[in-house]
């Protein structure tokens, strides 16, 4: 991952597809990084940057049979997403998924 907004797009991307996973139908997925939701937000990803084929695997994934959408939050409440950064980059964690919330995010 060459910039935060790339990592942002895999983490959308990546968040979309284990919601799906899991089986959730109706999903809202937050970002704090505006140029992501930008991105997002844009009708044809072929037009795009260098992130096209994240952009792609996105707009692949918000189009089939879900409710899917990706929405722009204040960086302060997102919190939970800061510790976990935090934490990750502490135990030098490349990749990680939780399915259930670490104790730290619990207390």
């Amino acid at each position: 991952m060459s910039s935060v907004r790339r990592a942002e797009l895999f983490a959308i991307w990546r968040g979309l597809l284990l919601a799906w996973e899991c089986g959730f139908k109706d999903v809202i997925c937050e970002t704090d990084c505006l140029d992501a939701f930008l991105a997002t937000q844009m009708m044809d990803p072929s037009k795009c940057d260098a992130n096209r084929d994240f952009l792609s695997k996105i707009f692949e994934v918000i189009h089939w049979k879900w409710n899917a959408e990706i929405s722009l939050i204040q960086r302060t409440a997102n919190r939970v997403a800061d510790m976990l950064a935090r934490q990750a980059v502490r135990n030098q964690m490349t990749y990680t998924e939780w399915f259930l919330p670490p104790n730290p995010i619990l207390s």
